[in-house]
């Protein structure tokens, strides 16, 4: 049974360098699928510090005592203005996408949008202020702005003026005394910042003075502990690699979101908003396979709600007070329904960072997939568990569903053929079990489905054939999902710098003969949430769209660095090396 094994990186998409050669990654990674084999993904992600431009003491400073922390009243925030000049805007797609720093929407949860609704509350901002000597963390850091020859003083009345627009203010803590034309401070946007964890100075290093602005949509609990009596019997048990993630009431603590921790600190945070695939967004764990099955699972209304159906007042989520979560899966081995109880708080990784180790939370601040991830960490014995795996796997968990479909080339013949874990010759299913890799992985030549055609199990088609197939089962509102390979040093992805070796992606829709062109057209998700293919014809700034402008005209293509993209038919083929189905009518999930 073939195993995605995944890094879990999320790589900044490159800029596309038309008149020159692309790099190509000298270190693909790479591993050997059998119906045996049970290999772990790697972690692959890199932590680097971000530092702020190096400021040099002045000879005559004097070393400033260190300042306990304290807080500024909070102040009623007045109606929302800057003065920062606007940015002119670009006029077409491939200007939008190589300025990053400014877009029209944040790419992070807790962006100016956020602040900018119905249960926004001014009074909850606080300033705080600290000591710091210039170094930070952070997941990804927006906008730096420099600021020059203007007073120190009246930048922190702007800075606490827009708390919504500025995450943080610092400051040559001795350059408040010098004279206003020589005074200099940096203003860190709210937009595209994430996770930003700035390093407390102390002693004499603490040389420079930091204000955050910090929003607590949910109240503190006392010293960031959730009360023992309403902890879940999981989370201060985690452990990952061989390593314990957090111990209670030490500094590596799991986050609440909401409560002032660095994650959900926005009044748009929600169990729910409006559920959609791209809600879901990779983090360090290697279970594409699980959370690209998830992404799949967001198309249709109803179905990620189903399994959160036994949690109390769900809507109403997150609660002021502590909350609970019942998700519902599927056990392998009765095939029945059992019910995993999480608390709310998610788990960070094990190197004190403070950063999450799994999925982060929505664009806009939905809580749903973290959650739903956990519980699925729970359900199969841990986090090492679900790192590697396969989408056909998870969704048996999700739906219930036996009839799972890997569908691969044979090299010999360029033609495909179909597995399941139905074994023709004992007429039974093989034996299930809830973690991917203490699954026996037999996988037998089964009959294609009747949706599509059917066809006999020692049948192989062509690419033609099984576009066909996958175009009625879009329709039949069956869920799919591809992965490009990179087993014995062959890459399909490594022709295409977007696309990433042995990764799982979710496929959205397929079209045959869009407008009339001819031309069939696959929509594309990658569960990091950005990283797409570069040198498609139809990629954002493809050729493609100007060329078939009816295309355009029905497809409506989105340009953003959201793990969205188009393919063609003959792109899709070259690129994936296997699919997978899910032949189960999702409809049943539609909500009334």
């Amino acid at each position: 049974m073939l195993r995605r094994n995944d890094g879990a990186a999320s790589p900044v998409k490159k800029k596309k360098e038309p008149n020159s050669k692309k790099k190509k990654d000298s270190a693909k990674s790479s591993s050997t699928d059998t119906k045996q084999s049970k290999s772990l993904a790697t972690d692959t992600k890199t932590e680097t510090k971000k530092k702020l431009p190096e400021k040099k003491k002045p000879e005559n400073a004097v070393p400033k005592k260190k300042v306990p922390e304290k807080t500024v009243p909070k102040k009623k925030v007045p109606e929302k203005k800057t003065d920062e000049p606007q940015k002119e805007q670009k006029d077409n797609r491939k200007q939008e996408r190589d300025d990053p720093e400014e877009p029209s929407k944040s790419l992070y949860p807790g962006g100016p949008e956020a602040f900018d609704n119905e249960r926004y509350d001014p009074s909850k901002w606080t300033c705080k202020e600290y000591l710091f000597d210039g170094k930070a963390t952070s997941d990804h850091l927006g906008k730096m702005e420099e600021v020059r020859g203007k007073s120190i003083q009246e930048g922190i009345q702007h800075f606490q003026a827009h708390p919504e627009l500025y995450i943080a203010m610092m400051y040559q803590s001795s350059m408040i005394n010098f004279v206003e034309a020589k005074q200099k401070y940096h203003l860190l946007h709210r937009r595209n910042t994430y996770l930003y964890r700035p390093q407390i100075g102390t002693g004499n290093r603490g040389w420079m003075t930091l204000l955050i602005n910090e929003y607590e949509q949910l109240p503190r609990f006392p010293n960031n502990e959730l009360p023992e009596k309403n902890r879940d019997k999981h989370t201060d048990h985690f452990e990952f690699q061989g390593r314990k993630l957090h111990i209670p009431y030490t500094m590596n603590k799991p986050i609440m979101p909401g409560r002032g921790m660095g994650i959900g600190d926005s009044p748009d945070l929600a169990i729910f908003h409006n559920i959609d695939p791209s809600d879901v967004h990779q983090g360090t764990i290697g279970d594409c396979w699980l959370l690209g099955a998830i992404s799949a699972l967001a198309e249709f209304d109803g179905a990620i709600k189903k399994l959160f159906r036994k949690t109390k007042k769900l809507e109403q989520r997150p609660l002021p007070g502590p909350n609970m979560y019942t998700v519902s899966l599927y056990d392998l081995k009765t095939w029945k329904e059992v019910d995993i109880e999480i608390d709310e708080r998610l788990p960070v990784k094990a190197d004190m960072s403070g950063k999450l180790l799994g999925a982060r939370l929505s664009n806009r601040g939905e809580l749903w997939v973290s959650y739903l991830e956990k519980a699925c960490a729970v359900h199969c014995g841990g986090w090492d568990k679900i790192h590697g795996g396969a989408c056909t796997h998870a969704w048996s968990l999700l739906t219930g569903c036996k009839y799972q479909y890997d569908i691969h080339k044979n090299p010999q013949t360029g033609k495909y053929y179909a597995l399941g874990k139905y074994n023709p010759t004992k007429k039974q299913w093989e034996d299930h079990c809830n973690c991917p890799h203490e699954d026996s992985g037999r996988l037998w030549k089964v009959d294609w489905p009747e949706v599509g055609g059917g066809g006999s199990r020692h049948r192989e088609i062509d690419k033609d054939e099984l576009f066909q197939k996958m175009c009625a089962w879009d329709k039949e509102n069956y869920i799919v999902s591809a992965a490009t390979s990179g087993a014995g040093g062959h890459s399909s992805a490594g022709e295409d710098d977007g696309l990433v070796d042995d990764h799982a992606y979710s496929v959205i829709e397929c079209y045959d003969n869009v407008a009339g062109t001819g031309i069939g057209m696959m929509k594309i998700r990658n569960p990091w949430g950005q990283g797409e293919i570069e040198d498609g014809e139809f990629d954002d700034d493809g050729p493609g769209w100007d060329k078939y402008p009816e295309i355009k005209a029905e497809l409506k293509p989105v340009v953003a660095d959201d793990g969205i993209f188009w393919v063609t038919k003959d792109e899709f083929f070259r690129f994936f090396q296997s699919i997978y189905l899910s032949a189960s009518n999702m409809t049943r999930f539609l909500e009334d």
